[in-house]
């Protein structure tokens, strides 16, 4: 499978990761944000057969050696970690407006295409999302992202 074809992996970002959790949702991947233990983390990727992602190295430790999928990161920088998770899952860089997701409920968006512009929908919570001014940012993250993602590559 090529890069962006792994919009079926699903992810569990622990409490020192909640700012990662909105990107991977505009991205379209199913994330949950989790304050919980550790362990009980760990039951939930185990039961929503959930890759765990977390900056707590014992947590890390612990879910490798019982055989979870985890990435354990050192930073909270979200290009960064973005980069880290396109090169090692090949996880999609690009915005894709048929997987995006709710940032806020993690339901999966529903385009309407307006007259004068695209609005995406959550069914979920009745939020409602459009490319204003803060898509710039949104791009410049992204485009981060892809650029630290080359280098990783070389």
């Amino acid at each position: 499978m090529g890069v962006g074809e792994h919009r079926n992996y699903r992810f569990v970002a622990d409490a020192m990761l909640k700012n990662l959790v909105s990107w991977l949702r505009i991205l379209g991947y199913d994330t949950i944000y989790w304050s919980g233990d550790d362990k009980e983390v760990l039951s939930v990727a185990e039961v929503e057969n959930r890759i765990i992602l977390t900056m707590d190295r014992g947590l890390a430790a612990t879910a490798a050696r019982k055989g979870f999928k985890v990435l354990l990161f050192y930073e909270n920088d979200v290009s960064s970690i973005l980069a880290r998770m396109s090169h090692e899952l090949g996880l999609s860089l690009s915005f894709d407006p048929k997987f995006t997701r709710c940032p806020i409920c993690n339901h999966p968006l529903n385009l309407e295409r307006r007259s004068d512009r695209e609005e995406w929908m959550c069914p979920g919570c009745g939020k409602k999302y459009w490319k204003g001014s803060h898509w710039r940012n949104i791009n410049r993250t992204l485009e981060e992202a892809r650029k630290r993602l080359t280098n990783t590559s070389r």
